[in-house]
């Protein structure tokens, strides 16, 4: 699974998500832990913007997802992610999806703000 992590991939907001439909893409949220699917395949994400996205897994969860979780995938016609891979992330410190989106579309916007070479 970390051969995902080998291509470059972009960081999305919700109101990006159509632009990359069929790309692999990494986005931020805070599951929505009254929204995970019984059989744990699937659960929703609040991704700010007032947007919640269907997460789909290709296997079942074997943990419980709450707070934020940081997930890569692919988006599907419906604007669903099929995830790859997550990664849960926990602090002590409350997340702020909005100025993380606000950073993620600074970003797109200004492509050269962040620059990375070996």
């Amino acid at each position: 699974m970390d051969e995902v992590y080998l291509q470059p991939r972009p960081r999305i907001t919700a109101s990006m998500m159509k632009q990359n439909v069929g790309s692999c893409v990494t986005m931020m949220g805070i599951v929505n832990s009254g929204k995970i699917s019984s059989d744990g395949s699937s659960f929703q994400m609040s991704v700010g913007e007032d947007k919640e996205i269907p997460v789909l897994l290709s296997s079942p969860l074997n943990e419980v997802l709450d707070d934020v979780v940081e997930v890569t995938g692919t988006i599907d016609e419906q604007c669903n992610l099929h995830c790859v891979i997550y990664r849960k992330l926990e602090s002590t410190v409350p997340f702020d999806i909005e100025a993380y989106n606000t950073a993620v579309q600074m970003t797109h916007k200004y492509p050269n703000l962040c620059t990375y070479q070996e």
